[in-house]
């Protein structure tokens, strides 16, 4: 047998070492997952507890493209029983059903939670790949953003989250520790300056593995068993923010949406004279028009609060002003801008209306300017809730041992 290079040997040992995962036998290198990779389509994640999100979410994508090429992600037979994986591997075409475990070596991941998405990503068949939380739901064709501006342009496309409580420190502290070299983005993020502790919403990511690799096993990396109890998890709200933190490791291009997450749903209960939209949070496109929503169909999952949402209006979270709230409410930043432009307050300077704010308890946003949905998204909304009937109806069967068929229905009439 060939003897193998210092240097191949080398890198064999540094990369079992950092991202131990990859090493599922026959696999050696890293190099073979990623060469294996081709074409496009989305990634969901879902365990028996939510059996109806995903069949919810995979029907209502199949709504808006019925062949977008869709794999499901899950941890054994014991996270997704194997009824419930018959039901979604037959209710729809061009899906696969996959176990993350036969994938990638789980002795150091330790999957659970929130810590199998990012590892799902990886271990996916495709090379651009959209994951796509199993309670969020699109108003347009999530294909789209594969040809989003930004993403053409960084090959890695986050969403920001919203803006909620001030003065975080304790995430942006840890990551000067142990990045002192960063890039030009962190510095001007809500995050590090203590403007809300939340900056990405990982409810939806887009990435080309084939250009950004390195930055999507950094951000597994930081999902590992010890990494997330010791750290990550400990500095942020579970994964949200290692995917972004991940490719400032390994200084990988990405790209933000631009504007912060907003609100869709129905007027504040008891407050229906005033503007704030109360619902799930939104997200808009790079025209500024919705896109999609996370938090599902019910009023306030936050709170328990199960009620079917009424789909009437949506708000945008902000973000797009000259000189955003950052600059008005800090009053160094302030101070440093008015010096700048020559002015003497702040009452001269050109800035838009503040961002909406948010009442987290009440999962409503106040503020800003409030718009309709059209006819066109309101039935697409109601098509989603009909569907999710079905869903809620089936998984009780299905817990009370009878054998349903997901084929008996016509779900694109529903």
């Amino acid at each position: 047998m060939a003897k193998t290079r210092p240097e191949v040997e080398f890198f064999l040992k540094l990369e079992l070492s950092l991202y131990p995962f990859l090493h599922l036998h026959p696999r050696r290198t890293s190099l073979s997952l990623y060469e294996s990779y081709t074409g496009r389509g989305v990634v969901i994640c879902a365990g028996n507890n939510q059996f109806e999100f995903i069949v919810s979410s995979i029907q209502a994508i199949r709504l808006l493209n019925p062949t977008l090429p869709i794999e499901v992600f899950y941890m054994g037979d014991g996270d997704l029983s194997p009824e419930r994986q018959t039901y979604v591997r037959e209710m729809t075409q061009h899906i696969e059903l996959k176990d993350v475990y036969k994938y990638l070596e789980n002795d150091e991941m330790m999957l659970g939670g929130w810590s199998i998405k990012a590892f799902s990503l990886l271990a996916s068949s495709f090379a651009e790949v959209m994951l796509i939380d199993s309670d969020a739901f699109f108003l347009r064709d999530p294909e789209q953003l594969f040809s989003d501006p930004g993403y053409a342009a960084a090959g890695a496309l986050f969403f920001y989250d919203r803006t909620l409580w001030t003065d975080w420190r304790v995430g942006p502290d840890w990551l000067r520790s142990m990045m002192p070299i960063m890039s030009s983005f962190p510095k001007t993020t809500r995050w590090f300056r203590g403007m809300s502790s939340h900056e990405q919403e990982s409810g939806v990511v887009v990435i080309n593995k084939k250009l950004r690799y390195q930055g999507l096993l950094a951000t597994c990396k930081m999902n590992m068993r010890w990494e997330r109890d010791f750290y990550s998890y400990k500095v942020f709200y579970g994964d949200k923010e290692t995917f972004w933190t991940g490719f400032e490791m390994v200084q990988d291009p990405y790209a933000f949406m631009k504007t912060f997450g907003g609100a869709i749903g129905e007027r504040r209960e008891g407050h229906e004279d005033t503007d704030a939209v109360c619902g799930a949070q939104l997200h808009l496109n790079h025209l500024g028009e919705p896109l999609w929503w996370n938090g599902g169909l019910m009023r306030n999952k936050n709170e328990g609060i199960k009620r079917t949402l009424k789909f009437d209006f949506w708000k945008s979270g902000g973000g797009l002003q000259k000189h955003r709230e950052r600059i008005v409410r800090n009053k160094v930043l302030l101070n440093e801008q008015l010096f700048e432009l020559g002015l003497e307050s702040k009452e001269q300077m050109e800035t838009e209306p503040e961002d909406p704010t948010w009442i987290f308890e009440e999962s409503c946003l106040e503020g800003g300017v409030m718009h309709e949905l059209n006819d066109e998204q309101k039935a697409l909304t109601s098509a989603y809730v009909r569907i999710d009937a079905i869903a809620k109806e089936d998984e009780q069967r299905i817990r009370a041992g009878e054998s349903v068929d997901s084929k008996a229905y016509k779900w694109s009439e529903v």
